[in-house]
């Protein structure tokens, strides 16, 4: 039987392989930490739902589905989230007039953007003060760039 190494479709070899899976545990580890000490709350809103409320703070309204999707979250999920956010004033579900009546589009309302604002607030300041504590200003630019290149691969 002819098994393949591993890294022999990409031409490096095992070793090279390994470090690569090493470098990116320890960079995966080092992002799930400093999501840790960002904290959970950021004033008026958790993170998942910060994430939410940005989502719709950036687009027309958005489909159910779609904003489920781009989350990653089962439409169990999205639902919960949308209940909770939509009893709280901070975001409203509607049917399109027109078109497909199944459809679900939900928008930001202006208290949702009030406390997406203040949960923007909080979070910058929090990711101002860690950078500033942990970094060097030459330091800080190098990750700024690294980040945008991983956010934006086609650019």
């Amino acid at each position: 039987m002819n098994e393949e190494q591993p890294g022999s479709q990409t031409g490096r070899s095992s070793e090279e392989d390994r470090r690569a899976l090493d470098e990116a545990a320890g960079i995966a580890h080092a992002l799930d930490m400093l999501n840790a000490r960002m904290g959970r709350q950021f004033g008026p809103l958790s993170r998942p739902q910060r994430r939410m409320l940005r989502l719709l703070s950036a687009d027309a309204p958005v489909r159910v589905g779609d904003l489920g999707e781009r989350l990653g979250l089962t439409t169990a999920g999205t639902t919960r989230m949308l209940d909770k956010l939509e009893s709280m004033g901070y975001a409203a579900r509607s049917r399109s007039d027109r078109s497909d009546q199944r459809q679900v589009y939900v928008t930001l309302t202006a208290t949702g953007a009030s406390a997406l604002h203040e949960a923007e607030e909080v979070f910058l300041e929090r990711m101002r003060t860690l950078l500033h504590k942990s970094l060097r200003p030459e330091e800080r630019a190098t990750l700024a760039r690294l980040l945008q290149a991983l956010g934006n691969p086609d650019e």
